[in-house]
């Protein structure tokens, strides 16, 4: 999906970080893909709460995978 958005000169923590909001991407596509039985009552209000939480997410991840000393 983000394929091409960094080039092989680009930073380490560049590709970290892409690699992070990419599985937060995929996080948010399972579970906006889930469902809650409404059927089309997840469009503008689960896309605003994607949008909202991508960043931290993302975050979470980097953190997650921090190595620890």
């Amino acid at each position: 999906m983000l394929e091409g958005y960094f080039d092989d000169t680009d930073a380490v923590q560049n590709k970290q970080r892409l690699l992070a909001v990419a599985a937060a991407l995929e996080i948010a596509k399972s579970a906006v893909g889930a469902g809650n039985g409404i059927s089309g009552a997840r469009t503008e209000y689960d896309l605003q709460s994607v949008a909202r939480e991508i960043g931290p997410l993302a975050d979470a991840i980097q953190e997650a995978l921090a190595p620890r000393s």
